[in-house]
């Protein structure tokens, strides 16, 4: 077992024990795991830390492939991903947020169960979030009168079932990435544990319905990549995401990406690279258009998006300032210290591994002096690079979107970036590690990684969730 990854997880390990030891606004990104019990939370790390014994860590796996083994009907996946997804929306019931604190949410709950004649049209008609809010505030009139619901309920009702597609779309994108079950098994653990996950926990705000998406988008564009698939299908999927939430915009790059690789791969005839363009370009305009009547009819049109629904949030100021701060929605200068504190929180909080994985790929690749495609086949460069620019495009906007309420307390405007580098990350690892000529030390090897990272991943966003369990 590789001593950099034992030190890795020791040393997150530790850092979350000693959480309590450091300021809080200083070190958000682990302080939930001081709200556990200590006899729990010294527990969970131990176990943790015991599987760097790679005897231990063997052992547990061993177990693990007999559970495996014995259960039945693997020759049908797709009823087991259908089963696992329906299961985990117990847990997503059952530990799901129990305060409003967070972002936007009691703003939304106090603003959508407003029912007086002066009601604001942006309550229900809203270009920052069109559908999501549309959605909920339609449902919310017609269900409230019978069942006195509330819009918090609705929406941690919407959360969850945004988990349950969530969770059998990524089995599904595991199978197509993974080319064995244990490579499938850490793309799918690193991503399900990350603490972005939180969203689907009964979460109030809009953030969830649009991660759905944007999963969804990501599978259809590996098997699009694979020719699998017409290229319409994932432009579709993203512009509808984007409907959701416009903050989704920033996966276009990589589907243009997308694109540029399945036209270069096309023969020189005008017409196939020429059906190739339109099928990244007419659905979004299809889907636009379609959006723009929509809000119109409801008397929220166009306009309003360059006055009440502009972009940037409360000021009107979508980026984080250079030099100086100028509006109270404002917190920090792009290169300050207290800016990169909050980015590094924000990225410990929603991915404690997805970072590390990345920079422990290309250290390994550095050290062996390999190109991580030079000895793959057309299609996975292709997965590759698509994954490498939607997490760069990701990556980027949330270094340079300005969070109106700091980086805390908006942290899951930001959270959905997660799903997307930790699955490059996890995919990247297991075409590094190369388990695909059945070495089985390299299996060996990369198990061991996995069951380690996926328990201390687990460890961490635990805390998280079961921090947002208690009401505040």
């Amino acid at each position: 077992m590789s001593w950099l990854l034992r030190l890795v997880v020791a040393g997150t390990v530790g850092l979350h024990l000693a959480a309590d030891r450091l300021p809080e606004g200083s070190a958000w990104g682990i302080w939930p795991y001081t709200i556990l019990p200590p006899p729990v939370a010294y527990g969970a790390a131990i176990v943790v830390l015991l599987l760097t014994i790679t005897p231990l860590n063997d052992a547990v796996g061993r177990w693990i492939k007999r559970l495996w083994d014995a259960l039945p009907g693997k020759s049908h996946p797709n009823r087991w991903f259908a089963l696992v997804a329906l299961l985990s929306g117990f847990p997503f019931w059952l530990f799901r947020i129990r305060h409003l604190e967070w972002g936007d949410a009691a703003f939304i709950v106090k603003a959508l169960e407003y029912t007086g004649e002066d009601r604001p049209i942006w309550t229900i008609y809203n270009w920052q979030s069109p559908l999501t809010i549309f959605l909920h505030a339609r449902l919310w009139l017609l269900f409230n009168p019978l069942s006195s619901i509330g819009v918090d309920t609705l929406y941690a009702l919407t959360s969850i079932f945004s988990g349950i597609v969530f969770v059998y779309v990524l089995l599904c994108l595991a199978a197509q990435l993974g080319r064995d079950r244990l490579e499938r098994i850490l793309i799918f653990g690193l991503v399900a544990t990350t603490g972005a996950m939180q969203l689907f926990f009964g979460y109030v705000e809009n953030y969830t319905l649009m991660s759905t998406g944007l999963m969804l988008t990501l599978y259809l564009s590996v098997r699009c990549m694979r020719d699998q698939l017409s290229l319409v299908w994932p432009s579709t999927a993203l512009a509808i995401t984007n409907t959701f939430h416009p903050s989704t915009i920033v996966m276009w790059p990589a589907i243009l990406f997308m694109a540029w690789w399945k036209a270069r791969e096309l023969s020189a005839e005008r017409g196939n690279k020429m059906r190739v363009w339109g099928a990244l370009i007419v659905p979004p305009l299809i889907v636009f258009i379609a959006l723009a009547l929509f809000m119109t009819l409801g008397g929220h049109g166009v306009m309003a998006l360059f006055s009440d629904d502009r972009p940037g949030g409360a000021d009107a100021i979508p980026f984080v300032p250079l030099y100086e701060i100028k509006t109270p929605w404002q917190h920090y200068t792009m290169f300050s210290l207290a800016h990169m504190l909050d980015w590094a929180n924000e990225h410990f909080l929603i991915s404690p591994f997805g970072f590390f994985l990345l920079v422990y790929v290309l250290i390994v690749e550095a050290k062996q002096r390999l190109n991580i495609t030079s000895h793959r086949d057309t299609y996975e460069q292709g997965i590759l690079f698509f994954l490498t620019i939607a997490s760069i495009s990701y990556l980027v906007w949330t270094f340079i979107w300005n969070p109106d309420y700091g980086g805390r307390k908006d942290w899951d405007l930001f959270a959905p970036s997660a799903f997307v580098y930790t699955l490059l990350a996890s995919y990247a690892w297991t075409r590094q590690a190369d388990t695909s000529g059945g070495n089985p030390q390299n299996k060996a090897i990369l198990a061991r990684h996995a069951l380690l990272l996926i328990a201390a991943s687990a460890l961490h966003s635990g805390a998280w969730i079961y921090s947002n369990t208690l009401p505040r």
